[in-house]
């Protein structure tokens, strides 16, 4: 049996089934940890994950987390430490 030029038909029809495959099957992990990833798996469907948003990391959850106080809340551009007006540095 030749299928000649109706093999692009065969083809072009299995392509057109893993686009809709994909779109409808596969959710959205980009950036998310494995546990986030767990999460949007029980909260969302695989077609909205990619609109799902993490309500907290794993490490806030465990208290791993604190915030920062002072070292990095402000600086000025230009005037960091060691920084002066008008000096090159050397490389």
């Amino acid at each position: 049996m030749d299928l000649g030029p109706k093999i692009f038909f065969l083809w072009g029809s299995l392509c057109v089934l893993c686009f809709i495959y994909a779109y409808l099957l596969i959710p959205e992990t980009k950036g998310l940890t494995l546990e986030q990833v767990d999460r949007m798996l029980e909260e969302t469907t695989p077609r909205t994950s990619a609109k799902w948003v993490p309500h907290s990391t794993f490490a806030a959850e465990m208290g791993f987390t604190e915030k920062a106080v002072g070292k990095y809340d402000h600086v000025e551009v230009g005037k960091e430490a060691g920084v002066k007006e008008g000096a090159v540095e050397n490389v």
